[in-house]
């Protein structure tokens, strides 16, 4: 075996990564301190961090689908349907028409709608609804209702009313907005919901969909909740691999930090999130894992091998380090094409996951040496001393005796 060379001779060949491992030694605590007031600060500015989603502005105008969409609501008032769906044993009587024909009229008003002015103003709009086929009839009793309902064609009944009569819809038009108003008026119309005793009703449509998905992704704290479940399991696949706190927690604690560095940046930057890259945490984590434990589990072999504490710091790094190194700038420029496209939302998700990526390169070269320091001054053995240790070869009652 080669003689392991002075920490200081490697610093005048390598002095960046020497640099790292020197401050890493000296002061670890210290670095970890610092990194850890930078990831707070990003994890708060996560909470402000703006969440664009608006489809006009997150795709180019003279795309088709968009033309199209904008041909369909100048020509009918509204790009997409809402439906409320009312269900019950008996849905086709006058106490139930009544209260749909006033939620329909309330709803209305509240979002803007106006019969004289029509759609032009208003964020939802009437469509077809059972209350509207029965408009102008004087209905007042269940038998007069039902020979109304008898008198109608099939085919404009289903539209709806089910045969059975068990379940009818109200629908309304909603106009083409961001996905965060769109929100708003689906909450608006939930507010209004209260069916009779006996009778459910419920929202049901794409744009309900993609609007509360929308919510759930715009949401700081699901995003945040996202990254610490991940987090979570990966600390325990590696646990249950590696049957060793340190081992498992340690390569975790730099892509932790760097999650809150990517939120700062990001923050700093003004760079916005869409519902393409506001799910980004689960993949940087999964890159960046692999990264710190091939350079941890490096450096572990190294000192295996009997090097001092600097030097298997210093060979990992420039071996295991220069290819995590190459692969983590390959995937930052395979992502980085993107941030060249024509379409806002692949613009944004592409810029947005380079710097996830960069930070989270940086964040394993520089916060990973300090943590490998720590745990093996024992700092993180302390800290995790209540969890179950593996039973080594040799444990037992009968090697006790032995000793």
């Amino acid at each position: 075996l080669a003689r392991p060379r002075p920490v200081a001779a490697l610093v005048r060949r390598r002095p960046t990564a020497a640099g790292l491992v020197a401050l890493s030694l000296r002061r670890p605590g210290r670095v970890l301190v610092v990194a850890l007031a930078l990831a707070a600060l990003g994890w708060a500015a996560e909470t402000r961090t703006e969440v664009v989603s608006d489809v006009t502005k997150l795709v180019p105008a003279d795309l088709p689908a968009l033309a199209d969409l904008t041909t369909l609501q100048d020509a009918t008032g509204s790009s997409g349907e809402i439906d409320v769906v009312v269900r019950g044993d008996a849905v086709a009587t006058p106490a139930v028409v009544t209260w749909m024909a006033d939620y329909q009229t309330r709803v209305l008003r509240r979002l803007g709608y106006d019969a004289r002015s029509g759609c032009a103003n208003a964020r939802l709009c009437p469509a077809l609804s059972l209350p509207d086929l029965l408009a102008g009839a004087n209905v007042r009793t269940q038998q007069q209702l039902d020979g109304l309902l008898d008198t109608l064609p099939p085919y404009f009944s289903s539209a709806v009313l089910t045969s059975d009569r068990t379940a009818a819809t109200l629908a309304f038009g909603i106009r083409l907005m961001p996905l965060d108003q769109q929100q708003q008026v689906v909450d608006a119309m939930r507010a209004e919901l209260n069916p009779p005793k006996g009778v459910a009703a419920e929202l049901a449509g794409l744009p309900v969909v993609t609007a509360q998905a929308n919510a759930d992704l715009s949401s700081a704290p699901r995003r945040l909740l996202t990254v610490v479940l991940g987090l979570l399991a990966v600390a325990a696949v590696l646990f249950a691999v590696f049957r060793s706190a340190g081992r498992a927690l340690v390569p975790l604690l730099p892509i932790a930090l760097a999650t809150g560095w990517s939120a700062l940046v990001l923050f700093l930057t003004g760079v916005p999130l869409n519902p393409l890259s506001a799910t980004l945490g689960a993949l940087v984590i999964a890159i960046s894992t692999e990264f710190s434990v091939l350079l941890a589990e490096r450096f572990r072999q190294e000192r295996a091998g009997g090097l001092e504490l600097g030097e298997a710091l210093l060979r990992s790094y420039r071996s295991t380090g220069r290819a995590v190194v190459a692969s983590g700038v390959t995937a930052i420029a395979g992502f980085g094409v993107l941030a060249f496209s024509d379409i806002r939302m692949l613009r944004d998700f592409g810029i947005v996951t380079v710097i996830d990526l960069a930070v989270s390169l940086l964040g394993v070269l520089v916060v990973l040496p300090s943590a490998l320091v720590l745990a093996e001054r024992g700092v993180f053995a302390r800290a995790f001393r209540w969890l179950p240790r593996p039973r080594r070869r040799g444990d037992g009652p009968a090697a006790r005796t032995t000793a």
